[in-house]
């Protein structure tokens, strides 16, 4: 399975944005850390990790919800970041990288 994203990421490879509420991908929610997580842009794929926050994030598989730390993702992964789900699609067409 291919888990890259396309479309030109170039300019953005490598970049790191910050998930929470005070990152580059603000959530409002009080459950959600200052800084949460972090997403990346790594050789065209998405990779997310865990930024030690206090109620972590969860993978949705299958319906239920799976502790993760740290791996690459598929941009239509679902997400569950405090009392909220996003897929991951949606998070990075916050910072433009996708348009919804």
């Amino acid at each position: 399975m291919d888990n890259s994203v396309s479309t030109g990421l170039e300019a953005i490879q490598g970049r790191t944005f910050i998930l929470g509420r005070e990152g580059h991908i603000y959530i409002s929610d009080p459950s959600v850390s200052k800084e949460h997580a972090e997403i990346r842009l790594v050789d065209g794929r998405v990779h997310i990790r865990d930024l030690n926050s206090t109620n972590g994030i969860y993978l949705i598989k299958d319906n239920k919800p799976v502790r993760f730390q740290e791996g690459y993702v598929t941009p239509n992964q679902t997400v569950a970041i405090g009392t909220q789900q996003h897929t991951v699609r949606n998070l990075l067409s916050i910072v433009g990288i996708f348009a919804n």
